[in-house]
Order: structure tokens, then sequence, then C-alpha cells
């Protein structure tokens, strides 16, 4: 059998291939494309003849190594794209906005959307968008090998890199048995793919005559022109000539490497969209679980906090009924001011401070301190100290009236200091021996 007929033309220039090591990117790689056989079989019973379509797979480039990944080639009679730019990176945002977008077209047929990220702009991205009727990917299972790598590629893609010298800019084309697949490149973007029957030479020259009068009309660069014939019987041997092209085009167009028009690549998307959607809701499921829990915590906080309140609220009505209905504002510590109440009416500690010395204690403090600008409205007395409620003009009059009782007792305290406009500061000055 003798090796694939490759005929390369770029615009009647001939073309030779250089090697080097770009080769080794796709070493384990084979390259394959799907051909179409028709036979005819009779009826047993009948004797009448059917027509049966079946694919079969034929090998471009084998694999170097043992281990292989598999790129198949498939001229696509359905395939169209364009470019998309978005704001997101989050591919299934992405491929849910260009399926919103393709939904208007649907009623003409069912369109599998596969999109390739080229480049990224701060927080969005730009890229290629490839559409393809799904009956295009029937290729069958068993032409694919588990473990390993199966991607499928427009037969013409991975030929840019032959319009290197046109600047990115012609036409690639693809030639079998029974097809012409195309591509229009412009500074080596694809912009345009066609396809259509093959029959003989004469197709391949009207092909690109209407790439002719289409560029002129569309005013874009014609560039050049890269024909593959893969036509023809073949061998399974390695093709370094042929791997080196692709490995150039990766080179110039990395995002290739990516392109995967696959049912497997498509399988790969819904899962992963599955995925996200699942994980969306027990993550929703999650947030109100905790918003319910800090909702519930907090009602138990607000009512732990309206207990205590209204205990404190208690106290201090208990001690204002029992020992003080005079006093007025809040009582900071009613326990303790109870007890000291209690403790003053059965007359324990009086032997050792008398009224007397606290009367006299309370005068030399004024005594010494003549600028002491401090009024005292009540003074509570018992055993173990004094309670004395009064006014002064500011916090600085009432912390030096509160110091200069550090000689005279061991304890003293100001407590429930609050402003009172046209008065001053009112406090309370607690006092023990």
């Amino acid at each position: 059998m003798k090796k694939p007929n490759f005929n390369f033309n770029l615009n009647k220039f001939s073309f030779n291939f250089t090697k080097n090591s770009s080769s080794e990117l796709f070493v384990n790689t084979e390259f394959r494309r799907i051909i179409e056989k028709t036979d005819i079989v009779h009826d047993k019973e009948t004797g009448a003849e059917e027509k049966i379509t079946r694919k079969s797979v034929r090998v471009v480039s084998s694999s170097i190594n043992a281990r292989k990944n598999y790129i198949t080639l498939v001229p696509m009679k359905s395939l169209s794209q364009e470019d998309f730019s978005f704001p997101f990176s989050n591919f299934s945002k992405i491929r849910e906005a260009l399926r919103l977008q393709v939904m208007p077209f649907s009623a003409a047929g069912e369109l599998e959307i596969f999109p390739v990220v080229t480049s990224h702009v701060g927080r969005g991205v730009n890229g290629i968008v490839w559409y393809v009727s799904p009956e295009e990917l029937d290729i069958p299972a068993d032409f694919y090998e588990n473990g390993v790598t199966n991607k499928t590629w427009p037969a013409p893609l991975p030929f840019v890199s032959r319009l290197e010298e046109y600047n990115g800019n012609g036409v690639t084309m693809w030639i079998d048995e029974e097809n012409i697949s195309s591509i229009l490149w412009q500074n080596n973007r694809p912009v345009l793919s066609r396809w259509r029957k093959y029959t003989d030479d004469s197709s391949r020259d009207k092909e690109l005559a209407w790439y002719d009068n289409y560029c002129n009309v569309r005013e874009l660069q014609r560039g050049g022109n890269f024909i593959l014939n893969a036509g023809g019987d073949y061998d399974e041997e390695p093709d370094e000539e042929f791997v080196d092209m692709i490995n150039d085009s990766i080179k110039i167009c990395p995002w290739i490497a990516d392109v995967n028009l696959s049912r497997t690549a498509i399988e790969g998307a819904k899962d992963l969209e599955r995925t996200v959607r699942l994980l969306t809701r027990v993550a929703s499921w999650l947030l109100v679980f905790g918003v319910l829990t800090l909702g519930t915590g907090l009602l138990k906080w607000i009512q732990l906090q309206n207990q205590t309140q209204a205990v404190r609220t208690r106290s201090e009505n208990f001690y204002r009924q029992t020992f003080d209905p005079q006093h007025t504002g809040r009582i900071s510590n009613p326990v303790t001011l109870a007890r000291n109440k209690i403790s003053e009416i059965a007359g324990t500690g009086n032997e050792g401070h008398p009224l007397e010395e606290a009367l006299a204690d309370i005068g030399e403090i004024f005594t010494t301190n003549k600028g002491l600008n401090v009024t005292l409205d009540i003074i509570r007395y018992n055993g173990d100290g004094i309670d004395c409620t009064g006014s002064a003009p500011d916090m600085t009059t009432i912390l030096n009236f509160r110091k200069a009782w550090d000689e005279y007792a061991s304890v003293a305290q100001v407590d429930n200091t609050q402003f009172v406009s046209g008065v001053g500061y009112r406090f309370d000055l607690r006092v023990r021996w």
C-alpha cells in the first residue's frame, strides 16, 4: 500500500517541508480521518436492493510510541463559527449565553455548541464558537480506546501554519474521496467554513473561485491556498512532516489544541453544568440554613437580653419601693445597696466608724479641697460606709472628689454618672471604710 497522497498548493507555488523538533508535541498522537462507505445489500427473500452507509476509520499519520492519543479530522457539512466576547469567564455562563443567542434559530434544526476561549481581557474573554449539527457527531464509539485522549477537529483546521507567508490570510482546504471542506482565515483567525461534495478536480477549482469572489465582495484579504488531498490508500506509519505542520499551527494558534467537536466534549460540558447547578442548589440551601440558624441565635440573644433587663428592672423597683422611694434614675447595683441598708437598720458595724466621723471626713475633704465644686443632695449612712448622690459641673470634678476619699476610705466608687441639662453631671458615690 502506498502512503496517503497529500497535495500541498500555495497559490501555485511549491512548498517543501523542513523537519524540526516540534513533532515531539504529538509524538503519542495518531491522526485519523472518517470516510463513509456505501454498500448495496440484497434482500434474500424479495431480492430488493438496499443501500447501507457505514463509517470507517483511516489513519493519516500514526503514533511513534505505543501509547496513543487520537485526533480525528472530520469534514463537517454543517460546520459554522463566529467570534464571541463576554465580560465574564465562567465556562458554564459562556455556554448559556451562546445558547440564548442561537435560540431564535433552533426552529431550523438543533445545533451543538462548542466554545473555545482564545484570549482573556481583564475578567472577560474573547473566543470562537463552533456550531455543528448533532448528526455530524455520530462517530461509532469503537473507533476510540479507553484511557486515552480522543478529540475531533474540523478537517482543514490544523493547517493554518501553511498560510504564514500570507500573514495568516487565505484558505485551508481538505479533500478526500467525497468531501471538500475548507476554512477561510483572516490574520490567523477562521472567519468562514464551507463544505461541498467532491466530484473531480473542477470541484476544487470552483471552490477556490468562489472564495476569490467572496473576498473581493467582502473586501477581505484573499491570501494564499493550502490544499491537502487525503484521499487514497495509506500505511500506518509516522509522518513527521505532517505532524510538524500541525505543531507549527498550534504555535501560531494555541487555542486549536482546545478544540474538541465530539459527543464526549458535549457530555463533559453538560456533566459540568449539572454539577455546578447541583452545587449551587446545595450552597443555596446551606445559605438558607445558615440564615435560619443565625436568626434563631439572634432571637435567643434578644430574648436573653430582655430577660436580663427585666430582672434588673425588678431589682431596681424592689429597692426603690423598699428603701428609697425618692431615688430617681438608674440604680446600678440595687442588691449591694439593699444589703447596706439592711446592715444600717440592723446597726452592725457602727462601732468602727460612727456617723460623726463620717461627717467629719466629708467636712475635711471640702476644707482641704476648697476649689471642689460639688453639691451633695443625699447622704446615706450605714456601718460599712456612706452613699452620696450629688452633682458637679464636669467629670473632672467628680473624679477629683472620688480621689479625695482615698485617704479616708478603702473603697470609693463612682456609679450612675449622667448628664442633666441645666445641672451638670449627676453621680452616685459609694464609699466603704
